[in-house]
């Protein structure tokens, strides 16, 4: 038996939008986010699925939410080491204003 992971990145978030370092930052999703869960819990809907991991971010559980919105049957599992990497002293800093 194959197991097969379906790796997916969350939707468009705050950060995205206004080009915002996000790293750990706890932003939400954009009206934009909102319209690609729909197609997202759509893409999923017929998906055979045993188990649902996120981390444990807004963005990222607002995502995992649209995957269970079709799968009410699993528990969705939060773990914060899926979060994206911590960027420091430059989360949630503007884009232009992070000196390399």
């Amino acid at each position: 038996m194959k197991t097969k992971i379906y790796l997916i990145r969350h939707a468009e978030a705050e950060g995205n939008l206004y080009r915002r370092s996000q790293g750990q930052y706890n932003s939400n999703v954009t009206s934009l986010g909102r319209v690609q869960l729909s197609a997202l819990a759509e893409r999923f809907r017929n998906v055979p699925l045993d188990a649902l991991w996120s981390s444990d971010l807004y963005r990222t559980q607002s995502t995992a939410a649209a995957v269970r919105k079709y799968h009410p049957e699993l528990e969705l599992h939060l773990d914060p080491r899926l979060r994206e990497i911590d960027v420091g002293v430059w989360e949630d800093l503007p884009w232009g204003n992070i000196a390399l």
